[in-house]
């Protein structure tokens, strides 16, 4: 009768099985890993300000502001004298311009995502489109006053870019 009552022995905990699994998650992790280049080009000629923030960069449409003028993706479109435009753009409010300009980028990012159908669905109607993830990166030099700074991006707004991101040097 000895022989049938037999001491069971512990369960141990079997790592193998385990260690694959981890190994399978770091392999599809590392595979699934998207590393973007960002088409994003200082411009020589704007000093930024320096910041200590940090966040995580989306690509956009480059606006530089100098001293001298306004550039949007490298074409010059606005002259400034001084870091000022002229002053009938402070009292409309806006930079014919500019809002012009962007309006075509604008436009152009429309087209593009009613192209891959999102907007012509109306089930699909409700999801982000292209131009709602669209952000204005705007260069200004840390010279400019607030003013012409509004100036801008009130341009922008008007053409139909809501959201922004300032460029600056980290600390």
């Amino acid at each position: 009768m000895k022989g049938i009552f037999r001491k069971k022995k512990a369960p141990g905990l079997m790592l193998t099985p385990l260690l694959d699994m981890f190994t399978i998650i770091l392999i599809f992790l590392i595979v699934s890993f998207n590393a973007e280049d960002y088409d994003f080009k200082l411009d020589d000629k704007v000093k930024l300000p320096e910041s200590t923030a940090r966040s995580q960069f989306k690509p956009g449409i480059n606006v530089s502001i100098r001293s001298d003028g306004v550039t949007v993706e490298q074409e010059p479109i606005l002259k400034l004298t001084g870091g000022r435009a002229e002053e009938q753009y402070y009292l409309a409010g806006e930079s014919p311009e500019v809002v012009t300009l962007l309006t075509k980028y604008f436009d152009d990012l429309k087209d593009a995502d009613e192209e891959d159908g999102a907007l012509t669905d109306d089930s699909l109607a409700s999801q982000p489109s292209a131009t709602d993830d669209v952000v204005l990166t705007i260069q200004a030099d840390s010279s400019l006053d607030y003013e012409t700074l509004y100036l801008i991006l009130r341009s922008a707004a008007k053409a139909g870019f809501f959201k922004y991101r300032l460029a600056v040097l980290r600390d």
